[in-house]
């Protein structure tokens, strides 16, 4: 949580390998951070506990156990004898043991969690609590004599202890060292999951800034892919839309899994719309269920929608490949679509009007030509299907599993390119080098305050309407109270009514991390002569930077 020079591996020795038989599948459990922040006691964790039990979660797959902050002395001290950790005795007074006991004879497996710096995460700056940064091998030990399995590694005070060092978002070039110690000592005292929670902060390494899937996997189970998750619809589409370079990417898989944080189901904020389509989109993009509520509290409403059997099994897939992104349609929905380990194929659309409306999708949109669907909210099945609709709430979704699935020829549809690079510029826009572009130039200050601008022209299609492709680059990483994790675009054809469009986060590298193949509908092209296509930016915001764009020949 959070509140408010390359250095080789070989410094350390090689990391240990992942385990591929822990977390060959995303996590499911509790965490109590969402519940009661850094403030835990024996009192409600045990009520946690029982609750989890009593109403059916444990059995549902809810099995990993957290407490979050707030475990741990608040003196900033260690244990005289052992060097390890402390525990708060004040919120605590039995210890952990008796805890870790009674979540193990309930059928569940212990976690822990702690931090990668000097102090941990507290909502008092500067924190009064210890880290783990040097006291690796005595709190991994501490660990494992409660039967711990699992460990939550943060990233506060990376730097030092003072007030400015509480949450570093900067990008940093220790993540590899720092985090490495941790897994090597769990692994040497056989706690085999970890999770590395630096917020989606990039890694400075010798080629450029990388991203958590690219440098943790190998010494670390699973990762944080984005900042800390809050209430608000807003929260969860800043997170998914981090999330869609990363699973589009094809790096996530068993024992390599892309953390998109703790869930808020159950908590206020969000309509109970949001909380479903935000559950499909976790459960969907193979995230970790991490339920952190007041789980006695919850409506069965509620309870239902977490132990929803379906959505359960597409994240539980053994496959773990997450849905991807088909297409966006700026502010009126989302379409994502991922295979599964037997064939069948899972499918979120999503709501972004934030008005009730009918959704549908066009199974032609996925390439297939039909199959049985099944709604994931009513379990309804529709045998020989080719589209599907249903009237949903604000920001409500269709969640859906398509089987015995008959698919179409791969599309012939033949794609003419326009470098930006050889449009005409204006406004301060310009031409910058980009190794990843497909002809090593891209085109960059487009939009700002000057109003950067391109013009593509003398472009032939065949189609009035269509679906352009651009490829195109947004290293603008959105954190917590910061933005969206998308940049938007002012796109003209011919002359026309402006359209806005959403560019999604690429990555984090603004020379390699090329977005290919982003799929837009447009129209307004004259199928007779020539066209333009003009790109500038939206209300003095920047829009991405642009390699090329695609149009049908």
């Amino acid at each position: 949580m959070v509140f408010s020079t390359f250095i080789a591996l070989a410094l350390l020795g090689a990391p240990l390998a992942a385990s591929q038989s822990f977390q060959s599948t995303p996590v499911m459990g509790w965490n109590s951070y969402n519940q009661v922040s850094c403030s835990p006691n024996h009192d409600k964790i045990e009520a946690a506990i029982n609750s989890l039990a009593s109403r059916g979660f444990v059995d549902a797959g809810y099995k990993f156990f957290q407490i979050d902050c707030g475990w741990a002395s608040r003196d900033g001290q260690r244990n005289d004898t052992s060097g390890a950790l402390k525990i708060n005795l004040d919120a605590f007074p039995q210890g952990l043991q008796p805890l870790s006991d009674l979540a193990r004879s309930k059928g569940m497996k212990w976690t822990m969690y702690s931090d990668a710096g000097e102090k941990m995460c507290d909502p008092e700056i500067p924190s009064p609590v210890a880290g783990s940064l040097g006291h690796e091998a005595v709190d991994a030990d501490f660990f494992k004599s409660l039967g711990t399995e699992y460990v939550k590694y943060d990233n506060c005070y990376a730097s030092g202890s003072s007030a400015d060092d509480n949450a570093p978002k900067s990008a940093r070039d220790d993540f590899v060292t720092r985090f490495t110690t941790m897994w090597k000592e769990l692994q040497r005292v056989g706690i085999p999951g970890m999770l590395i929670c630096q917020w989606g902060v990039p890694f400075s390494s010798s080629s450029g800034l990388q991203g958590p899937a690219q440098w943790t996997k190998g010494l670390s189970t699973s990762f944080r892919l984005s900042d800390d998750i809050a209430t608000g619809w807003g929260n969860v589409y800043r997170i998914y839309n981090q999330a869609i370079h990363i699973a589009k990417s094809g790096v996530i898989g068993p024992g390599h899994i892309a953390d998109a944080d703790l869930l808020e189901v159950g908590n206020t904020g969000m309509t109970f719309d949001e909380q479903a389509t935000h559950f499909a989109s976790w459960a969907m993009l193979k995230s970790a269920l991490m339920i952190s509520t007041d789980i006695a509290a919850l409506s069965d409403e509620t309870v239902a929608l977490l132990q929803n059997k379906d959505l359960i099994a597409i994240n539980q897939d053994p496959a773990v490949k997450p849905i991807q992104l088909v297409q966006r349609w700026t502010g009126d929905r989302d379409l994502w679509a991922g295979d599964l380990d037997n064939g069948d194929v899972a499918v979120l659309v999503v709501d972004l009007t934030n008005t009730a409306r009918t959704l549908d999708v066009q199974l032609s949109q996925l390439n297939i030509t039909s199959a049985t669907i099944k709604d994931l909210w009513d379990s309804k099945t529709v045998d020989g299907a080719t589209s599907f609709s249903k009237q949903v709430n604000a920001h409500g979704s269709l969640a859906l599993r398509l089987s015995n699935v008959k698919r179409a020829s791969a599309p012939a549809t033949s794609y003419t390119y326009v470098s930006a690079a050889t449009g005409s510029l204006s406004s301060g826009a310009n031409t910058q080098s980009c190794s990843g572009c497909a002809t090593s130039n891209k085109v960059g200050n487009l939009g700002g305050s000057s109003g950067g601008r391109v013009v593509l022209s003398n472009i032939r299609t065949s189609q009035a309407k269509q679906n352009v492709l651009f490829d195109f680059i947004n290293g603008d990483i959105g954190y917590l109270g910061g933005g969206n994790n998308e940049r938007t675009a002012s796109v003209t054809i011919n002359n026309g009514a402006a359209v806005t469009i959403s560019f999604p986060l690429s990555g984090y590298n603004w020379d390699t991390d090329v977005f290919k193949g982003y799929s837009v509908e447009l129209a307004g092209f004259d199928v007779n002569g020539p066209n333009t296509i003009s790109i500038s930016g939206v209300d003095g915001g920047f829009a991405p930077d642009l390699d090329r764009v695609g149009v049908v020949a």
